[in-house]
Formats: structure tokens, C-alpha cells, sequence
């Protein structure tokens, strides 16, 4: 076969594939054609970048701005949950071509705020906000963005960018426009779906819109009509400054070509936006949108804030999560608290009254969750508790550690001294290493109990989302780490007192994905953490350790928990590390109760002979 019919070959193998791949971001009409006409479009589109080896490019318009409807559409003027899942979703497309195709997939978002926000009565400021926010609200790694302001002078404000828009590329005007939306069902049908949307936007913002139904109306209509002259030089914008990309639409299409309709959201193939939405996840842990005032009719939900700002709704199965305060503790997806906000000249709710299933999901989407304002009254209702996530761990001294300053502290966990950051069970006592597997004996969860609280700032737990780690790091440079085995040694035989060997970076027993397994040496004179690797030369090996440390430190990973009396900590064992701030004197009545759980059931070999070795050597 000649190197020609070769590549041609592996073309045709590119376009089925992002073809295949394509049909699940298509969101499709009842007069659909992408099978009969789009994908014959699409194809010669995607050659154009393939023969030249180039990444495929896409554009899609839209993250104009949020509805101004903040009474029924949308929380607010700011993005929030709909507009992350969405642009994850997007990124991830693009990153899943790059799978199959090595130039990789970029995606232009251009935001067409400019282009009808006055028309909705949104401002200047407003709109600038929510694209800056917009842009960082996630690390995208194929996503860029353009607007207006790329192509036209911004100096004279944003009446001066849409006049020049439409001077230079509008063909149609108030006449052309009423005949087509006369004799034409789809530009009919747009003109309807605009009036309708512009109805419900335009008087929440402008005080100076008609207050009768019919007014509103008859302004709608007219608005519509120019957001289709706008619409029509937006297009033509477009269509000269990127005219090979693939062109992506937020509105219905029959996916013919040259646009193609696409959904935003994982699952919900319905042309439904952000900016017209809210986020509400599902007791089933089901993301999907609505218009705020919808959601707020939905029982048993409660508002998750980030930053004080709504950022979605979260609906389980009890009522209880209704008098509950949640917020996300380090943006965009490291813990979460939930604060009890009922009332508090009653006795505390009980700690089991939240549904385990929303807590455990909860935890595995955002590492750990802060339950405050709950009430746990022993050691035994607090395994009780801890046995709705996993099968409590049996140590020789029983199911939970009492974690507190001593006199004569054996190690650094009973003293006033920082503990480094590790993982629970990465050094096991020879009775729990029952079979040497490593998710055999390391725990998926466990709980902190705070029964005594140490002084403010003082004995902090320190929490590390080995998650962030590797996403700051790059995938070459996980890649680079998947080759490396860190050999870990302490003498204290609490521990085992024998070295204890794990790849740098490991998969998730349960979910399968990438983790960071990475812990601290210690030099202190009551116990020494050692760290060594035959992996690398030791200069190496003093490099990667400087640069893990700086990594597991930077801001965006760390937390550290303030505790308050009560507080109750799930933590997941596999995404997280985690450690403990220096105290004072003042901190010896600091006092935690832990409890480790594994799953109650794990893949590809069960557990019930480790269990029953645990049993055997459960303490009464």
C-alpha cells in the first residue's frame, strides 16, 4: 500500500472517529438530517485541518451574559455551576479528540454578549463581569475566547462596536425582516423563541419598560426583530474571520450544515443554557437545568453557595437539608461545608439525619465534607454513624483513635508537633496488612470527630487535594511521575517499623482515575519519616521532593480546618492527604475521634477473609 493510500486511509479513520464522537455533543431535532446531509459537511470540514495536520477547529457563539431575570431564570448577574459544568464538558470534548488525533481540538467560545445585551438591558460593567469571571472560572486547556472587541474598536464603548458590526455586515433590513419571519417557519420560529425569551428578561432590568402585557409585547417583538438583523451580521462576522471552523450553535438546527446544534450539558440533549438556568443535582446525583423559580418549587433541595454566591441547588430525601447551610470551602471543587442553621435553642440534630448516599457523593466530588452543627454523643454512636460509609477499621485499641496531646508522647500524632502530610494506612501494622494490596487495608473514607476543640489557629487539620496536584502539574508531567516508586520508612513499630514501597502516582480502586500518593518526610526526634526512591539518582530524587512540596503547598491545594467543637470531618483517603498543623500549650485539651472505613464491598477480590481478621481482633 502506498504511503498515500496510507494516509488517506488514517484520515478516514480520524473523521469516523470525531464523527462517532460528535453525535453525543449533537443536540437533535425531529427534522434532523446530520446522518443524510451534516456529516458529509462535517467531514469536508474536518479535512480541511487533517490533511494540513492542524488541530480541528470549532467556534461557538454564546456565555453572552446572564438573563437580567433574576426573580425567575438565574441566581444572578455572575456565572455560576451551569456555566462550569458546561465549559468542562466542552474542554473535555476537545481533550477526547486529542485521544485519537494528535494535533488535538480547539473551541473558540466567542461571546456575543455585546452583540444584544442592550437589548435585554444589561450593562456595560455587568457584561465585562461575567466574562472575566467567565474566563476563570475553570482551567480549560482547548478553550479561547473572542468577542466583538477582537475585530472592532472598543474605545467608543459597546453602541460603537454593534454599529460598526452592523454598517460592515448587516444585509437586511426592518422589511427583509418581517417578510422572512412571514414566509419562512425556522426564521419564524427563531423570531417567536426571541420574543419569548426577551418578554421575560426585559422587565427585571429597565425601569423604563411598558408595564402592560401587550406593550411588553409589541417592544419584544420589535427587539426580536433586530436581534435577527444582528444575528444575520454576526454571521457573516463569523463566516469571513473563521471560515473553516466547524460552526457550533446553542439554537435548534437540523445539523445540515453549516451550523450545528449542540448541548451543554452531560446527558441532556435538550438546547437549554446556563444563562437562562440553574443547576440542580438530583437526590440520583443527576445534574440537570431549569429556571430558578421551577427548582425552588422541587422539595427537600437546598442552596449550595460558593464564594456567598448560589451556585446551585442540591435535592436529597430529607427535609432536614432545608435548615442546612452549604458552601464550598476552596473553589472550584475542594471541600465542602455543611452548617446547621435551624434552631438553636433546640438540641442539635443528630449526625445520621443527612442521607449517607448525598454525603458519600458529596465527598467524592469534592474530597471532604465539614458536617457542623450536629451532634454526636459517644465513641459508639460515632462508629454507628461512620459504618454508613464503609466497614470501620479494627485496630488492636478498637474502632476509633483517640487522638490528644500526651505527657509522653510515643510519635508525632499524640504530641504538639506537626504531622507531615500522608495518607491514613500507608504504614500498616503487620496484623491489618493482611494480604499485602494495597486497597485491601487503606481506608476509602474516615471520620474526624472534633470532642474537644484546641485554640483558634492552633492544631489544624491540613488537607491536600492531590486531585489539584496533578491537574497543576500537566499530564506530561504525570506522565513523567507514573515511572517513579518512593520508598517510605519509619521506626516507630506502631507503624509496622518496616519500609513500605508505593508508585508516586496510583489509580483510584474504586473509580479507577489517577492519584497523587505522596508523603512527607519528617526529621522530628520523636519519630523520623524517611523518604528514598530507586527510581532515580539521589539529586533527582532531592529535586522531585522540593518540587512535590511546593505543589502539595501551593494555595490553591491546601486547606487548613479551623476546628470547632462538634465538628465532624469525611474525608476521602485516595483523593486527599492530609496532616496537622504545630499547637501550643494552649492546645493540649485538643481532642479527635477517628474512625477509618473500607468499602463495604471492593472490585475484582473481596475483603471477607481481611474482614474476619479484623474481626478477630476487634477489642470489645
Amino acid at each position: 500500500m502506498t504511503t498515500v493510500h496510507i494516509e488517506a486511509k488514517n484520515h478516514q479513520l480520524v473523521v469516523s472517529q470525531f464523527v462517532k464522537l460528535f453525535r453525543q455533543l449533537l443536540s437533535k431535532a425531529k427534522n434532523d438530517c446530520f446522518e443524510t446531509k451534516g456529516k458529509t459537511f462535517l467531514a469536508e470540514q474536518l479535512m480541511y485541518f487533517i490533511r494540513r495536520s492542524q488541530p480541528i477547529e470549532m467556534i461557538l457563539p454564546g456565555f453572552p451574559c446572564k438573563s437580567p431575570n433574576t426573580n425567575s431564570k438565574v441566581f444572578g448577574y455572575l456565572p455560576d455551576r451551569g456555566e462550569e459544568i458546561a465549559l468542562e464538558y466542552l474542554d473535555n470534548f476537545c481533550e477526547q479528540v486529542r485521544k485519537f488525533y494528535a494535533p488535538g481540538c480547539k473551541l473558540i467560545i466567542f461571546s456575543d454578549g455585546t452583540t444584544f445585551s442592550d437589548l435585554i438591558g444589561v450593562s456595560e460593567e455587568t457584561q465585562d463581569k461575567y466574562n472575566i469571571t467567565l474566563k476563570n472560572l475553570i482551567k480549560v486547556r482547548h478553550i479561547s475566547w473572542e468577542s466583538l472587541d477582537s475585530f472592532f474598536s472598543s474605545q467608543n464603548g459597546y453602541d460603537a462596536l454593534r454599529e460598526q458590526l452592523m454598517s460592515q455586515y448587516c444585509s437586511l433590513d426592518k422589511q427583509q425582516v418581517e417578510a422572512q419571519i412571514q414566509n419562512d417557519e425556522q426564521i419564524r420560529q427563531t423570531y417567536q423563541g426571541l420574543k419569548n425569551f426577551l418578554f421575560q428578561d426585559n422587565p427585571w432590568t429597565n425601569s423604563n419598560s411598558p408595564k402592560t402585557k401587550k406593550t411588553r409585547l409589541k417592544q419584544s417583538g420589535e427587539f426580536a426583530k433586530i436581534m435577527i438583523q444582528r444575528n444575520d451580521a454576526l454571521t457573516k462576522l463569523l463566516s469571513e474571520k473563521f471560515p473553516h471552523h466547524v460552526r457550533l450553535s446553542v439554537h435548534g438546527h437540523n445539523n445540515s450544515g453549516p451550523k450545528f446544534a449542540v448541548h451543554v450539558l452531560p446527558n441532556d440533549y435538550r438546547c437549554i443554557t446556563p444563562w437562562h438556568n440553574v443547576v440542580v443535582k438530583t437526590s440520583d446525583n443527576q445534574e440537570i437545568m431549569m429556571k430558578k423559580e421551577e427548582a425552588e418549587k422541587l422539595p427537600l433541595t437546598a442552596l449550595v453557595k460558593r464564594h456567598q454566591q448560589p451556585w446551585y441547588f442540591l435535592q436529597s430525601t430529607e427535609e432536614i437539608w432545608s435548615e442546612c447551610e452549604l458552601e464550598i470551602i476552596n473553589p472550584p471543587k475542594t471541600g465542602i461545608r455543611i452548617t446547621y442553621k435551624g434552631n438553636v435553642n433546640q438540641q442539635k440534630p443528630d449526625c445520621s439525619c443527612l442521607n449517607s448516599k448525598t454525603l458519600q457523593n458529596l465527598c467524592l466530588e469534592y474530597g471532604f465534607v465539614v458536617l457542623r452543627g450536629f451532634h454526636v454523643d459517644s465513641k459508639e454512636h460515632l462508629v454507628e454513624f461512620s459504618s454508613l460509609f464503609g466497614k470501620p477499621v479494627i485496630w488492636d485499641f478498637g474502632p476509633v483513635h483517640t487522638i490528644r496531646p500526651k505527657e509522653r508522647p510515643d510519635g508525632y500524632i499524640a504530641s504538639r508537633e506537626a504531622v507531615p502530610l500522608h495518607w491514613d494506612l500507608s504504614m500498616p501494622p503487620s496484623y491489618l496488612e493482611a494480604s499485602g494490596r494495597y486497597e485491601d487495608f487503606t481506608p476509602q473514607f474516615f471520620i474526624l470527630y472534633c470532642h474537644k476543640a484546641p485554640a483558634n489557629g492552633e492544631g489544624q487539620t491540613t488537607i491536600v487535594d492531590g486531585r489539584r496536584v496533578l491537574e497543576n502539574a500537566g499530564s506530561t508531567k504525570v506522565e513523567v511521575w507514573k515511572q517513579i516508586e518512593i520508598d517510605y520508612f519509619t521506626k516507630l513499630t506502631y507503624y509496622g517499623g518496616k519500609k513500605h514501597s508505593y508508585p508516586l502516582i496510583m489509580q483510584h480502586p474504586i473509580t479507577g482515575e489517577d492519584i497523587l500518593r505522596y508523603q512527607e518526610a519528617s526529621s522530628s526526634k520523636l519519630q523520623t519519616f524517611e523518604l528514598s526512591s530507586q527510581s532515580l539518582p539521589q539529586q533527582d530524587f532531592q529535586q522531585l521532593i522540593a518540587e512535590l512540596q511546593a505543589k502539595v503547598y501551593d494555595d490553591s491545594c491546601l486547606i487548613c480546618h479551623d476546628w470547632q467543637q462538634g465538628d465532624l470531618l469525611l474525608i476521602e483517603n485516595h483523593y486527599m492527604l492530609h496532616g496537622r498543623t504545630a499547637a501550643s500549650d494552649l492546645t493540649d485539651d485538643r481532642e479527635l475521634w477517628r474512625v477509618q472505613l473500607l468499602p463495604h464491598s471492593l472490585p475484582q477480590k473481596s475483603i471477607s477473609d481481611f474482614s474476619k481478621k479484623l474481626d478477630s481482633n476487634k477489642v470489645a
